[in-house]
């Protein structure tokens, strides 16, 4: 069924899952992990739980231990797309049951912000120059850069800090591509704000002032190292329990 996005446009998730032949494209432990449209279609679904189940799966088995597979490209050409819907603001925890019985529930989050968070997150591994995969499937992803661009944009100004400042992370490596480096100095303020925060951005925020050639010396000084967060916080070394 077709529903409004926040933006005005007109989104129909069935729509978007036909335009990609999914019989031709995998990711990762297809034995174990729901095939792609399925976790796609989860991450509508009514059930928040089943939400958070399955932001998990696009991770662990779209972009599982930081690589490409021809299913990343489309999945985040859906992603992408459903970042307006309605549902996306569900609040969810990407927690399997026995963590939480093990370590208690972490604090929920807007499905939107993890969204964002993982196109951000592939965003910056496919500008790796060893980025893991067919060089064929991280080009995929490339030429999506300009179209990503334009879905995280509008996010910009969320009323939500959390959506807003994951908005703006998650567009800093597609200026990477020279069509859209022209929209660095128009952000740099902003950048400079994520930079001078705590939050879980801030090492990528430095990393792209550095990138501009700006001295991130005085954030280095802030508060806590950079160091203490990781470049990269989606993916698994491991094989995923699905």
């Amino acid at each position: 069924m077709s529903m409004k996005s926040q933006h005005g446009r007109s989104v129909d998730p069935e729509e978007l899952l036909l335009r990609t032949d999914w019989s031709s494209v995998e990711h990762c432990c297809p034995n174990v992990a729901p095939t792609t449209p399925a976790i796609l279609r989860q991450l509508l679904d009514e059930d928040a739980s089943k939400q958070g189940i399955a932001l998990r799966d696009l991770r662990e088995a779209v972009t599982h231990s930081n690589t490409f597979y021809s299913a990343t490209a489309p999945a985040a050409s859906f992603v992408a797309a459903i970042l307006g819907h309605p549902q996306t603001l569900a609040e969810v925890t990407d927690q399997r049951p026995w963590e939480v019985s093990d370590a208690g529930e972490q604090p929920r989050f807007p499905l939107r912000v993890g969204l964002l968070n993982w196109l951000g997150s592939t965003a910056w591994d496919a500008n790796e120059e060893s980025a893991a995969g067919y060089e064929k499937d991280v080009e995929a992803f490339h030429g999506l850069r300009q179209s990503l661009y334009a879905a995280v944009q509008p996010f910009f100004t969320d009323a939500d800090p959390d959506i807003r400042d994951a908005a703006l992370a998650s567009a800093l490596p597609l200026l990477a591509s020279p069509e859209l480096a022209h929209h660095a100095e128009g952000l740099r303020a902003h950048v400079r704000g994520l930079a001078a925060d705590s939050d879980p951005h801030r090492r990528r925020a430095m990393d792209a002032l550095a990138s501009w050639g700006e001295d991130i010396t005085p954030f280095q000084q802030h508060g806590h190292s950079p160091a203490q967060v990781p470049l990269h916080t989606e993916g698994f070394a491991d094989d995923p329990p699905f």
